[in-house]
């Protein structure tokens, strides 16, 4: 019972740091875009705000509670592989982040070319635009594919209940702070983008051209597109003019939230490697 009670009130203020978070970069959008505002903004997010209610249960709830209640139940036990090290929180944050990242490193290169795993994760990359709104913006049989894959690490390494809050905290940030459209000074951007995922590295991911598409994989951190030698960059101005989304799928109506449920129905087989064929 008192597990119980420790894990819920941690996962609420997991949940009460998105709504920040989605706040922060919303008004950091309004004062300082780093893309023009496309016309039908309210229609783009009411679709996409909409579709991610559907998947926040599994992108958000069911992760946090299971990555927290696994955290704990190992951690009153001292299991796993960290356990006796004594390393600390901080320092089991970065072994965690970087277990899932290297393993979700490989599973987000499987979405794009894996014939019947791209359907759907082409509904994330429809949107013609990138923004707040994008981050949650996923067919709900996606996130129910991916769930399991931090739980089984957390287990494994037998984290600090600390340290997997850490992450589940700043996994909500980097999941935000990358698809937002807003404006970092060049300089800093340059030698951001080698330690965190900023907006300008993730949007290449989401050009419309396969090549950038099938780039910058990182969901929460740029490491692992750099040893892999799948970084790729586009100049500073290029960010302001370069096409988003997808080559198909292109018109409003496809942005629909009825028509994003079905959309998995109406892609291309073949990976996003075959978009041009």
């Amino acid at each position: 019972m008192e597990t119980e009670i420790v894990v819920t009130s941690l996962s609420t203020q997991v949940y009460t740091l998105t709504f920040a978070v989605f706040g922060i970069c919303m008004l950091w959008e309004m004062f300082a875009p780093r893309r023009k505002v496309a016309k039908g903004l309210a229609w783009r997010w009411g679709n996409n705000f909409s579709l991610g209610l559907v998947s926040w249960y599994l992108t958000a709830v069911a992760n946090t509670l299971l990555v927290l209640w696994v955290a704990d139940w190992t951690d009153e036990r001292e299991l796993g592989v960290l356990a006796p090290l004594g390393l600390g929180a901080t320092a089991e944050f970065l072994i965690l982040l970087a277990s899932t990242q290297l393993l979700g490193y490989w599973v987000h290169v499987a979405f794009h070319r894996v014939s019947w795993l791209w359907p759907l994760h082409a509904v994330h990359h429809s949107d013609t635009e990138v923004d707040v709104s994008t981050g949650y913006r996923h067919h709900p049989l996606e996130p129910l594919l991916t769930l399991p894959i931090s739980a089984p690490l957390v287990f494994l390494l037998g984290v600090s209940l600390e340290a997997a809050v850490f992450y589940r905290l700043f996994a909500v940030v980097a999941t935000v702070f990358s698809h937002s459209n807003v404006r970092i000074p060049e300089g800093l951007e340059r030698y951001l983008r080698l330690i965190v995922l900023t907006p300008d590295f993730h949007r290449v991911h989401h050009s419309s051209d396969p090549p950038y598409t099938n780039s910058n994989y990182g969901s929460l951190v740029p490491w692992f597109d750099y040893v892999f030698g799948s970084a790729r960059h586009w100049t500073f101005s290029e960010h302001e003019t370069r096409e988003l989304g997808l080559e198909y799928l292109r018109e409003p109506r496809d942005s629909r939230f009825d028509h994003l449920l079905t959309q998995p129905l109406s892609v291309p087989a073949g990976g996003a490697q075959e978009q041009r064929r």
